[in-house]
């Protein structure tokens, strides 16, 4: 079970917030001390801490910024908890690497839905059922038969508290009232059905009405059965169980109509405390600010859904606060309600001009200031909703064009891979066959009339022979080129060491006469494709060897690069060249060194195509006349 730490001095508050994530399905540790918490964290897997800032024996900042500082805490989930009316205390928290601050006093559901959000339960915990009913007796009574049929079952006693329950638990199903003072089941699951998280989550609804329209009004608003309250327990069940039956678990994304924060900017801190009770009573997180300068630091390090601002405030005023807001990317989609302490029309006028979304004069009472933040909150919670759905449409449009782009390039590439394998089929028979034919009759030339053919004559003939011999060459290494491309990798652990040790050796074979002290580092092992690496040491081996061709006694070195164990690298102290031509090497018939030294200016062009192949790297260090290394990595 997912374990939450709680650090707090109070026992009153550790009990209360143990018994309210208890019911949430988490498991709490719970420390009156910094020491405390630190000898739990050393020897528990905590997923997230709830931490307050005034500590007998510390400051819970200081802690937070010791959590941050160990690598194994550095990423632990922290909510930061204290008095509301300590504004330096929540920017401290949230400037050194808290996750979220909630106030004190403070909302047990606030403080949930706020541990849910960064601690989400994992999917395999069952999710319980949600029953709300005004009737403590009913209640209680569908509560203890679900629990008894094996469901697990939290409950509310109101349309609102049920609707934060259901933003914060996420339950599996939710058995309503059709009628409580607060407000008519039908607006719980018609609100339900407008969240994204929260729309699919099967409900049933039940009455103690006898109205005949009554189950056909519930079935309007969205619920997916429906039971009368005079009914058998047995037969609410038996409803409910195949209400489940028949609907589908779908959760997409966060609830929309979880706890909503609002900023509080005002002068006056008995206004503001008597705002701010009202506001927590609606389930809002109040969030207080006593200036401009103390609103907008808060603002630039924890998010709002709703800002609250007196325009008449002495210091950075609230007309400065809503332009400077507007102005910002982040903030400009906040609604900003002016508070004003007059009617006046031009100030009422000036106010919506510099980007109030509304202004209400305090005269008018709390009442309709709640109102109005509720009909902001919820204008913005619309709007946020039809951005991600133009955001979703424009992704799925965007996914389907790249995946006909996607199409279109593999149809492009199955036909390029077609006339490769063309064009390879006639490289290897219609270009070879002249050749050989060019070979064969110069050879029998040479042998039936060298005799009789003065010496430049018999250079002429040299020269073809020579030259069909440097053309085949160059065919059958554009043939390794294109064959290198076209194999199916097929990973598997391959020991490098053996494979050079053969390639040396059959080098040793074709050109006895050569002196080369050869080293080769044992236990060099990698994955890779074996056909391919082989061709790979084919080449640089083969390079190595060609380009130490005019030293008396050659070096030649395979080993591992110190600098990065998964790089390896094959040495040779040969004939080297500039490194400011090296990237051209890689290109086909790029070459560095005249007729002297023979070669295709191929080989470095296929072992590049294999080390990509393998999404390797390989690069060069060389100089003149001082040899050259190349390095290579198969992964």
């Amino acid at each position: 079970m997912t374990t939450i730490l709680v650090v707090d001095d109070s026992l009153t508050v550790r009990m209360d917030l143990a018994e309210a994530l208890e019911a949430a399905g988490f498991a709490t540790a719970l420390c009156a001390t910094a020491a405390a918490a630190r000898q739990a964290l050393a020897t528990g897997t905590i997923a997230l801490a709830i931490l307050d800032v005034r500590l007998p024996d510390g400051d819970g900042v200081e802690l937070l910024r010791e959590l941050r500082a160990m690598p194994q805490l550095a990423e632990l989930p922290v909510l930061m908890l204290s008095s509301e009316a300590d504004v330096v205390d929540r920017v401290r928290g949230l400037k050194m690497g808290a996750n979220d601050y909630v106030g004190k006093p403070y909302d047990t559901a606030l403080v949930i839905a706020r541990v849910r959000e960064l601690v989400p339960l994992p999917a395999a915990e069952a999710r319980p059922v949600l029953v709300i009913d005004d009737s403590p007796t009913f209640r209680q009574a569908i509560a203890d038969r679900l629990g008894s049929a094996g469901y697990a079952v939290i409950v509310a006693a109101s349309g609102t508290e049920g609707l934060r329950q259901a933003a914060t638990v996420r339950p599996s199903a939710i058995i309503v009232d059709g009628v409580m003072p607060d407000m008519r089941g039908e607006v719980v699951i018609r609100r339900l059905r407008l969240d994204p998280a929260l729309r699919a989550t099967p409900c049933l609804m039940l009455t103690g009405s006898d109205e005949a329209d009554a189950e056909i009004d519930a079935l309007d608003a969205g619920a997916d059965a429906f039971a009368r309250k005079d009914a058998d327990l047995e037969i609410i069940l038996a409803r409910f169980t195949a209400m489940l039956r028949a609907t589908h678990d779908v959760l997409e994304g966060a609830s929309t109509l979880g706890p909503k924060r609002v900023l509080a900017i005002d002068h006056s801190a008995a206004y503001v405390a008597a705002l701010s009770a009202l506001l927590h009573e609606d389930g809002y997180d109040v969030v207080t600010a006593s200036s401009g300068e103390q609103a907008l630091e808060l603002l630039a390090i924890q998010r709002v859904d709703c800002v609250l601002v007196e325009l008449a405030m002495s210091g950075l005023s609230g007309r400065e606060i809503c332009r400077r807001m507007k102005a910002v990317p982040l903030l400009s989609d906040i609604p900003i309600i002016a508070l004003s302490a007059t009617d006046d029309r031009d100030a009422i006028i000036d106010a919506l001009a510099i980007g109030a979304d509304d202004v209400v004069s305090k005269g008018e009472g709390h009442d309709v200031l709640r109102a109005r933040a509720s009909a902001q909150i919820r204008r913005k919670r619309i709007a946020d909703e039809a951005r991600a759905g133009r955001e979703r449409l424009l992704l799925a449009e965007t996914r389907a064009a790249l995946a006909d782009q996607l199409e279109l390039a593999n149809r492009d590439l199955v036909a390029a891979n077609r006339e490769l394998e063309a064009f390879s089929a006639s490289v290897s028979h219609d270009l070879r066959a002249p050749l050989r034919a060019i070979r064969s009759f110069t050879q029998m030339l040479e042998e039936d009339a060298g005799p009789a053919l003065d010496e430049r004559s018999r250079g002429h003939l040299a020269r073809v022979i020579a030259a069909t011999g440097r053309m085949s060459e160059l065919i059958e290494a554009l043939l390794d080129l294109a064959r290198v491309s076209r194999l199916d990798l097929v990973r598997a652990p391959v020991d490098l060491t053996s494979v050079a040790a053969t390639v040396v050796g059959e080098l040793r074979a074709r050109d006895p006469a050569r002196v080369v002290d050869v080293a080769i580092a044992p236990e060099l092992r990698a994955s890779g494709d074996a056909r391919l690496v082989r061709v790979l040491f084919d080449n640089l081996l083969g390079n190595a060897w060609k380009f130490t061709s005019t030293r008396g006694r050659a070096t030649i070195a395979v080993g591992r690069d110190t600098g990065d164990d998964r790089a390896f690298f094959v040495r040779d102290d040969g004939v080297g060249f500039d490194m400011a031509a090296a990237q051209k090497l890689f290109t086909p018939f790029q070459r560095m060194h005249g007729s002297e030294i023979p070669g295709t200016g191929i080989g470095l062009a296929t072992v590049r195509r294999i080390i990509e192949r393998h999404r390797g790297r390989v690069w060069l260090e060389s100089a003149v006349d001082r040899g050259t290394t190349v390095f290579f990595t198969l992964a």
